[in-house]
């Protein structure tokens, strides 16, 4: 197995291909990173930003390059003994549209279709006139509009008849009624013509609707899809459809590309995405490590909660690092300021909901909300069981559904792993405190029902139950669980408390303000003994904000009372224009601007970026606009107020002060975090251009365009500063290709050199490397250090941080 030295992510899409890539090849050399890692690269649908909606497992993404583009990209890697780390999507596909030959197929022939059983669908939903139809939720307004108004028309192409809705997504017809329409007509043209109708008369349509309400499929408003759909998807994102991976067939043909590449040596590892969604994920691993052509690198998309570890027994090299990234965070977090902070949010906000609360109010709120179809189709399968046993044939569905309900948001975990071996201990210990938690919280509810509910998850219903129908309400909880904790929390509680932003990240608990030299030490003593090679991440695709942008937020807490003044300030200054801004979107505003406005002091589209930053932070709160339901006019009040602080004289006099106070003090954490995560044990991610200053808002816009050569010209330039962020990263990755072994296996001792400074050692034969960070509040005097038996390998005597090395 080759274990990267550090790696560096690349989004790919039509504007940044596999060409592309290798013309950055030199600079990702220079800059001193052994391994590419790469987002999906097989096919997606077209136009995708991501990849992460795989159409076709057995074709490379035409928009990135062919397949031999992409083995020349491997190959320049290769010349320079770097190489490449695959992103990869097991858990969903892209539906909608008209790419997805095996959804497409499943739409044509319905449950009889040989691809049927590889999505998870429900073909007996509870709405009698579903029986053995799958929902297909995409239209923008209600069917019967969307078939008056012309959206909906028949068409023929090589592959037949298909019903096409707004001309973009394909729903192929019956076979049956493929003939009886040629039968009847004559010729495909013919067809079309008789079952065409004239725009805005709803009656011209009455063939081809009666032609619709014969299909394997039903049309429906988007907004259908949170009372309705009747097949797995990834959160709520109907476009995006759960597989079944456990299937053998499944899994076979969604990896044979893959362990192509990998056999041929053109792939070293690969990041398993949304690990969580697997029906068995340990399952899943063993198989996947088991059936590949070479010992590959493995780490998975898993976020753990404050008191959860990476399960031993699974065959990875860890997790992509999220719980990481979240703790460099918090070590940067001034914990003896939490108290006025706090406060400070109070007292501007009149926001008193606690981080929990807030938390447990949004899983409730997505469960009565977006994921309302899978909690009741969860409820049925739990009571399917109960009803089979005399002994609880008198616990009722929505009784279940209550429990159910109240079970998934007490959870403190994303999941638990109970699989065909049962439940083990740790699994049971949460499910039990779980349930406790909900018995207190809900005593109206029967005890009977919660036992049942427990004694199913943890396996102790008896022998009187049907083991197959218990796995499968398990596997189905296990699988809820984790997208109602990622809606819940991450995107909606994370955008409603906004105390300190910089502490709303995924992988993070903005309830845990900052931590203590001590439990980072015993963190990164953990991870060198269990999984050494784990990736360590600060900036990724999924953050909400850049690495940079926290960084700076995080100085707030280093000057609480010149915050708490600003703050005072900047409300009168922009009052009366700030009045119609509820206060909390304020405050979180405050921080955006600080944190985002560029340290290069080049604002240019700033505004732009900032407004759409708001504009998706206040969707994802789900308070005064939805994703589903735009409050367009408050938006818009929102959106206008941004334009005119940026214009306002007054306010921009009051603001920069503070805000160079605190991009100050936030430079400095920025280069700590920097050169952190480059020497602790683990392998270093670099997200695309965090090389740099990274002050990136949530995507699209951390997927905006880079200059790279900008960057790499700045990189061979000898005026940059030597405590730049760029040169700083760069001689720490330098240094790790120097000391391969140290890093990769080198002891790692933490030294007491006192309360504000950070200090340890790493070891490995005769090398080691001594790093010293100063992590006192606000701007602090240097560290003396003695040098004599060690050669300074970057750091200055008035820097924040210190690396010294004996090679």
């Amino acid at each position: 197995m080759i274990v990267p030295r550090a790696t560096y992510r690349l989004q790919l899409n039509k504007d940044f291909t596999f060409a592309d890539a290798m013309a950055r090849v030199p600079y990702l050399d220079s800059l001193g990173v052994s391994h590419v890692y790469l987002s999906p690269i097989l096919k997606a649908r077209p136009g995708s930003t991501h990849g992460y909606d795989t159409v076709d497992h057995t074709r490379i993404n035409p928009e990135l390059g062919t397949e031999a583009d992409f083995r020349a990209l491997a190959g320049a890697l290769r010349q320079r003994e770097m190489g490449i780390i695959l992103d990869f999507v097991p858990n969903h596909m892209g539906v909608g549209g008209a790419d997805n030959a095996l959804w497409l197929d499943v739409l044509k022939h319905g449950a009889a279709s040989r691809y049927a059983g590889w999505f998870d669908i429900d073909w007996h939903p509870p709405r009698s006139d579903m029986d053995g139809k799958l929902l297909v939720p995409f239209l923008v307004s209600t069917y019967a509009q969307s078939l008056a108004s012309g959206h909906l028309r028949l068409k023929a192409d090589g592959d037949g008849f298909a019903v096409w809705a707004h001309d973009g997504d394909k729903l192929p017809i019956r076979p049956e009624d493929e003939r009886a329409l040629l039968d009847r007509h004559g010729s495909a043209e013919a067809a079309i013509a008789a079952l065409t109708g004239e725009e805005g008369h709803r009656g011209s349509w009455a063939a081809l609707d009666s032609l619709i309400a014969s299909q394997h499929w039903r049309l429906a408003h988007f907004a259908v899809a949170a009372d309705e759909i009747n097949y797995r998807r990834f959160f709520i994102n109907s476009d995006l459809a759960g597989i079944r991976i456990d299937r053998p067939d499944v899994f076979e043909h969604a990896h044979g590309l893959i362990y192509s590449l990998v056999a041929d040596g053109l792939v070293d590892g690969l990041r398993i995405d949304h690990v969580d969604g697997l029906l068995d994920p340990k399952g899943y691993l063993e198989k996947l490590r088991s059936h590949a052509p070479r010992r590959i690198y493995l780490v998975v998309e898993k976020i753990l909660a404050p008191h959860e570890l990476l399960r031993a027994d699974w065959p990875v090299e860890g997790t992509t690092g999220y719980e990481i990234g979240a703790q460099l965070t918090r070590l940067l977090v001034s914990g003896h300021a939490e108290a006025e902070v706090t406060a400070a949010y109070r007292d501007f906000t009149g926001e008193t909901t606690e981080p929990g609360e807030e938390a447990y109010r949004c899983k409730l709120r997505v469960m009565d909300n977006e994921l309302a179809a899978e909690l009741s189709a969860l409820a049925r399968l739990f009571a399917r069981v109960a009803w089979s046993v005399d002994a609880t044939a008198d616990i009722t569905e929505l009784g279940l559904a209550r429990a159910l309900r109240e079970i998934i948001a007490q959870m403190a975990v994303y999941r638990t792993y109970i699989d065909d071996d049962g439940a083990v201990a740790r699994d049971r210990r949460e499910i039990g405190r779980t349930v406790e938690r909900s018995r207190r919280n809900q005593p109206q509810i029967q005890p009977m029902v919660f036992d049942f509910v427990g004694g199913l998850l943890c396996g102790t219903l008896g022998a009187d139950y049907d083991p197959k129908a218990i796995a499968v309400a398990v596997g189905r909880f296990q699988q809820l669980a984790g997208p109602v904790m990622a809606k819940g929390l991450e995107d909606t509680a994370l955008y409603r408390y906004n105390r300190l932003v910089a502490l709303n990240e995924v992988g993070a608990h903005p309830e845990r303000f900052s931590t203590t030299l001590a439990a980072f030490h015993d963190s990164n003593r953990r991870r060198l003994a269990t999984h050494p090679h784990c990736m360590i991440a600060t900036s990724t695709h999924d953050t909400k904000r850049g690495e940079d942008t926290r960084a700076i937020i995080a100085a707030i807490a280093d000057v609480p009372d010149e915050w708490t003044a600003a703050l005072q300030q900047w409300r009168s200054a922009l009052t009366p224009h700030c009045d119609a801004i509820h206060p909390n979107d304020l405050y979180l505003f405050f921080q955006l601007l600080v944190g985002g406005w560029p340290i290069d002091s080049d604002a240019t589209g700033f505004g732009d970026r900032l407004k759409g930053a708001m504009i998706k932070s206040l969707r994802e709160a789900r308070e005064r606009s939805d994703w589903g339901v735009n409050a367009v006019a408050y938006e818009n009040t929102v959106t206008g107020f941004i334009d005119h602080a940026l214009a306002d004289a007054d306010f921009l006099a009051s603001f920069h002060p503070t805000r160079l106070r605190l991009q100050a003090i936030g430079r400095r954490k920025g280069l700590i975090q920097a050169a952190l995560k480059l020497t602790i044990p683990g392998v270093p991610d670099i997200y695309r251009g965090a090389e740099d200053w990274e002050q990136s808002f949530v995507d699209p816009d951390n997927r905006r365009h880079l200059d790279f050569a900008a960057l790499a010209k700045r990189l061979s330039s000898p005026v940059v500063e030597r405590d730049d962020k760029l040169m700083l990263t760069q001689a720490l990755l330098r240094l790790r290709r120097r000391l391969p072994r140290l890093f990769a296996e080198g002891s790692y001792e933490p030294l007491e050199l006192g309360a504000s400074t950070l200090a340890f050692r790493r070891r490995q034969g005769t090398d080691q490397v001594l790093v010293l960070a100063d992590v006192s509040p606000g701007h602090a005097a240097g560290i003396a250090a003695e040098p004599s038996e060690l050669a300074i390998v970057t750091g200055s005597s008035a820097g924040p941080v210190w690396v010294l090395a004996t090679p």
